[in-house]
C-alpha cells in the first residue's frame, strides 16, 4: 500500500515538472559573452515560456497569444535555418520600426537610443549597419556587448513565431572556474 502511494505521488510530480516545462518555464546556459554585463558566461536563466505564447509542444503551433514582446525585453529564440541552437538577445525593435546604427550608436526611428544596458562602444568595434524597416509580427535584436555579439544584424529581423520565452532571472551563475557566484543568485534582469 505504502509503495503504491509513492508511486503516485512520483507520477504526480513528473507530470507536473514536465508541464512546467513544455509549457510555463524552462532554463538556458548563457554560452558566450554577447549579453555581458547584464548576463554572463555562465549564468543559468529562466525563460518565462507563456510571457508570448503557449504553444503545442514540440511545434511553432500557437495555441494561444498571451502578450507581445517589447524593446529592451530580453529573450530567447531561434533563427529560421539554424536548427534547435537558442540565442539570448535584447530587443531593440518592434514591426514598424526602423533601425540604423552610426558609429557605434543605435537610431530608433530617427532618434539615437541611449541604452543603459549596454557596454560603451565606439564606431571602431561596431561598424554601420541599415537602415532597416522592421516588418510586421518581427523584431530586431542586439546583444548588449556589440561588438562580441552575432544577431540580427546578421540573420535581420527574427519572426515572432521563433520566440520562446522572456528571461526573467538568474537562478544560477557559475564562473569558468566552476565556481558559483553567490552574488548572481536568483538576481532579476535588467
Amino acid at each position: 500500500m505504502k509503495t503504491a502511494h509513492v508511486i503516485k505521488a512520483f507520477f504526480i510530480a513528473t507530470i507536473t515538472a514536465l508541464t512546467l516545462r513544455l509549457f510555463v518555464v524552462e532554463d538556458y546556459r548563457i554560452t558566450s559573452d554577447s549579453m555581458t554585463p547584464n548576463l554572463l558566461k555562465g549564468d543559468l536563466v529562466l525563460v518565462s515560456k507563456s510571457a508570448f505564447n503557449l504553444r503545442l509542444p514540440f511545434s511553432s503551433f500557437e495555441l494561444v497569444r498571451t502578450g507581445k514582446p517589447a524593446r529592451e525585453d530580453i529573450v530567447a529564440f531561434s533563427v529560421p535555418g539554424s536548427g534547435n541552437e537558442t540565442y539570448i538577445k535584447r530587443i531593440v525593435g518592434v514591426g514598424g520600426d526602423r533601425i540604423e546604427i552610426k558609429k557605434g550608436e543605435v537610431w530608433l526611428n530617427g532618434e539615437i537610443v541611449k541604452p543603459t544596458y549596454s557596454l560603451n562602444v565606439t564606431d571602431a568595434e561596431v561598424p554601420d549597419y541599415g537602415p532597416i524597416d522592421i516588418p510586421e509580427a518581427h523584431f530586431f535584436a542586439l546583444g548588449d556587448n556589440r561588438p562580441d555579439s552575432i544577431d540580427s544584424r546578421v540573420w535581420g529581423p527574427i519572426p515572432y513565431s521563433c520566440l520562446k520565452g522572456r528571461v526573467s532571472l538568474v537562478w544560477l551563475s557559475i564562473n569558468h572556474q566552476g565556481q558559483i557566484r553567490s552574488e548572481r543568485w536568483l538576481s532579476s534582469i535588467q
